[in-house]
């Protein structure tokens, strides 16, 4: 998964001793979407195409690409920040609370 993320530049590798993996672009430039395309589909991952059903074919498999076309264009709205943000918040009220 991390070796996706580097191709897709998300993140950028060091070798060596101090290396590691960090954000190849700004937080702000970076959204969800992208981090989700990246780590690939459930089809890739699983790596079983789908059953040959006219059912799946012609009303399921429609209906997940809708839904998916959503949820991608919802992710492309929300940025590697905007989540650093809220993570912030989150750390910021529990130690309030």
């Amino acid at each position: 998964m991390l070796q996706a993320l580097v191709r897709h530049g998300i993140l950028k590798g060091t070798r060596g001793p101090r290396g590691g993996y960090e954000l190849a672009r700004e937080q702000r430039r970076i959204t969800a979407d992208q981090i989700v395309r990246a780590a690939g589909t459930a089809e890739e991952i699983n790596g079983a195409p789908p059953a040959n059903s006219a059912l799946l074919n012609r009303i399921v498999m429609p209906a997940l690409g809708q839904a998916e076309h959503a949820f991608c264009a919802a992710l492309a709205s929300i940025s590697v920040e905007d989540l650093a943000h809220s993570a912030a918040e989150l750390r910021k009220s529990a130690d309030e609370g």
